[in-house]
């Protein structure tokens, strides 16, 4: 292995969901001898800076999606455009990287653009085959993605390849033509224990996603927390300083650091928010019960609420018939969320690309 192998983490910016499951693997880098640099761009380089900022951070094209529409297939046709030329722009700007900070390897975590002839580079998705809301476009739909991946080394899903695993049907079977690894589930409280702190706190809801959504359910959600009875706290998911503030029984609040979220966590009874990958992973490593909501039209979401409603595990409410009331009652009959054993994939698959990796 090279003496301390610089490797690109590149995540996307829609939310905070690929920003935060980033940090293991920059951790885990960092505890096998190799050097991780950062990339993002928007709240996601914020949030990156703020979790990490003994890491180095290079920034990234801004990809600023946007989900207008309920309709999935409006809001990625309508930006289709600027989102190619985003994908092109990221691909010209980290050949620039790889030679000028001599980058040894890349982890993509959904940019498209980052891969490159060069070195090494991993792809890192829970969705090999994408849901749509059409079953007519779901061949094209899966075809050009795995065009897309296929132009990288190897393909990495952040989760378990048998039983028990939480993305179903969106990454199993593995890929045929791109060498894929399961790695078990990713989440930025990989090194906290979990703790036993007595339930002061009714329900804690953290918000992420694109916008306006996200703005959209944080209004219905403090409208209708301030009614209830209780203590609640809101986590509105922008890693911006701002202090803490009241409405009613709800505090409010802009963002919480890791070790601050996990001790949130723990002291509520319900959490509440996107069943967004990232966040079904960090609430089952905390042993959740969860009350979900899905982005109105993000059918990713909305497959993986049903699916672990079906199984008995989260409530899922819609954003718009939302009822937290009665939704908050229901989460609490719900066996919750919980997660599998890590048994070191992630590790392992770290040490096997480093084990590869040639000089810059």
């Amino acid at each position: 292995m090279l003496n301390r192998p610089r490797i690109l983490i590149a995540c996307l910016d829609w939310g905070l969901g690929h920003a935060a499951r980033s940090l293991p693997i920059a951790d885990a880098l960092k505890e096998a001898g190799a050097e991780p640099v950062l990339a993002s761009a928007g709240r996601a380089a914020d949030f990156l800076k703020a979790e990490r900022p003994d890491m180095e951070f290079l920034a990234m094209p801004p990809y600023n999606v946007r989900y207008n529409s309920q309709n999935m297939i409006v809001n990625m046709a309508s930006q289709a455009p600027r989102l190619a030329a985003v994908a092109w722009q990221e691909h010209q700007t980290l050949q620039q990287y790889i030679r000028k900070y001599r980058l040894n390897a890349v982890i993509s975590d959904n940019r498209f653009g980052c891969f490159s002839k060069e070195v090494a580079c991993v792809f890192l998705t829970h969705q090999l085959r994408p849901r749509m809301p059409f079953r007519w476009i779901h061949p094209a739909a899966n075809q050009l993605n795995q065009w897309f991946v296929k132009r990288f080394t190897e393909c990495w899903v952040p989760d378990f390849s048998g039983n028990g695993n939480l993305s179903g049907d969106l990454s199993h079977p593995p890929l045929n033509h791109c060498p894929t690894y399961y790695i078990g589930w990713l989440s930025r409280f990989r090194n906290l224990r979990r703790a036993s702190i007595p339930h002061d706190l009714d329900s804690l809801t953290v918000l992420s996603g694109p916008e306006p959504q996200r703005t959209h359910l944080e209004r219905q959600i403090l409208a209708q927390l301030q009614r209830l009875p209780g203590q609640h706290l809101l986590v509105r998911g922008i890693p911006l300083s701002a202090p803490e503030r009241k409405v009613g029984a709800v505090s409010v609040i802009n963002y919480l650091k890791g070790a601050d979220l996990w001790q949130a966590l723990h002291r509520a009874a319900v959490v509440i928010g996107r069943p967004g990958y990232s966040s079904l992973m960090d609430w089952g490593l905390a042993g959740k019960k969860a009350l979900c909501i899905p982005t109105p039209g993000q059918t990713e979401q909305e497959y993986l609420a049903q699916r672990l409603k079906a199984e008995g595990r989260i409530a899922v409410q819609r954003q718009d018939h939302l009822q937290l009331e009665s939704g908050l009652r229901e989460a609490l009959q719900y066996k919750g969320l919980s997660a599998p054993k890590a048994e070191g994939l992630l590790d392992q698959n770290i040490q096997r690309l480093l084990a590869t990796l040639s000089p810059a």
